[in-house]
């Protein structure tokens, strides 16, 4: 176990420094360091607080949401695993510079574990990335529609990257919906993919199991999405959640900024936090995308609030990804500990039935 431990930290650590590097040289040329460390310094530790609890709120929301996503498909999964698995997922999105797809494999993972099916459980984290995408988009377009409106500089950075955003977002739902709507060539893939493995390994392996597990788990998965369809009432519930969700994820900048004695306006904190989201579900190969993250909420905020904004920016850039990114790393490994012990132990009382029987 160690080796790999080794070999995980030799392999993410020059990522990390490289990142600090970033941020570091992009604080020493664009930022007033001194005001920024003064910014923080000045920091409300009761309203910063607030910001974890409402962290906290945000993940136990979302979990609701993928619990109550399960529930149509006859899917059991208790909320307490429910709300570990995301914390655990939130960790693995962390450590493992894929954050858009490692962390809905490793739910997929830990539910399939639990004996849910995987066709539902991948049912259920693709519907949820859906509907994540489409409030990106939503969020996009009204925060875009209030700014015009009420006259607040739209700086044409924003501008061109809420297009891109918007148009990126767009295209993946439109590949989402052949992939929902046309199962057959779901399935002629997946057929395609095994021969072209078969090919490779000429012959070496025998994946017809694989094929028919492929096929059987693809069955699943389309019956799932057509059980959607036919309760569409039973969607209110998960779907509420997750705009909740949403919401608190948003107040978690919002309060950030009131920490440090700042109110900004939520069409600016609902872009900003949008376009981030969206960046971040960008593999860049970098565990928590450090350093990428950070030059691109600091340079957000003083795209839209000025030049003399950057050090307020980078400062609430810091406490926000410490919320958000750090909180969420530290708890997150604590709930893969808990996992790891679980799976553990129902290991050990499976194997003991089994000796009894």
């Amino acid at each position: 176990m160690m080796p790999k431990r080794k070999t995980l930290l030799y392999r993410t650590l020059p990522f990390l420094i490289i990142g600090l590097l970033a941020f570091v040289l992009y604080l020493v040329f664009f930022v007033d360091i001194n005001k920024m460390i003064a910014t923080i310094e000045q920091t409300s530790l009761p309203i910063y607080l607030i910001s974890v609890v409402a962290t906290v709120l945000e993940v136990g929301l979302f979990s609701s949401a993928w619990h109550y996503f399960l529930k149509p498909l006859s899917a059991t999964l208790p909320f307490k695993k429910a709300f570990m698995y995301v914390w655990a997922s939130s960790f693995i999105d962390l450590l493992i510079p894929a954050e858009s797809v490692s962390g809905e494999i490793s739910r997929v993972y830990f539910i399939t574990h639990d004996g849910v099916d995987t066709g539902k459980a991948v049912a259920s984290v693709v519907t949820q990335r859906i509907l994540g995408t489409f409030l990106i988009i939503g969020t996009l377009i009204s925060g875009a529609l209030y700014l015009l409106i009420f006259q607040i500089p739209f700086p044409s950075l924003i501008q061109s990257l809420i297009y891109f955003v918007i148009a990126a977002a767009t295209i993946f739902l439109c590949l989402i919906s052949v992939v929902w709507f046309k199962e057959n060539w779901t399935q002629n893939l997946i057929d395609k993919i095994i021969v072209f493995v078969e090919r490779v390994t000429r012959g070496r392996w025998n994946l017809n199991a694989w094929r028919d597990k492929a096929r059987k788990d693809t069955r699943t998965f389309y019956e799932s999405i057509r059980s959607f369809g036919a309760n569409p009432k039973k969607l209110i519930l998960p779907i509420l959640f997750s705009i909740l969700s949403w919401f608190f994820s948003i107040l978690v900048y919002y309060l950030v900024f009131a920490a440090i004695g700042y109110v900004l306006n939520w069409a600016i904190l609902i872009v900003v936090y949008s376009l981030v989201v969206a960046l971040k579900s960008i593999p860049v190969g970098i565990p928590w995308e450090f350093g990428v993250t950070e030059i691109a909420m600091t340079t957000l905020f003083g795209a839209f609030l000025g030049p003399e904004w950057l050090p307020i920016g980078a400062a609430a850039t810091i406490l926000i990804r410490i919320v958000t990114d750090l909180f969420r790393f530290v708890v997150g490994f604590g709930a893969i500990q808990w996992i790891g012990i679980k799976m553990v132990v129902e290991s050990e009382n499976i194997g003991e039935h089994q000796k009894e029987m």
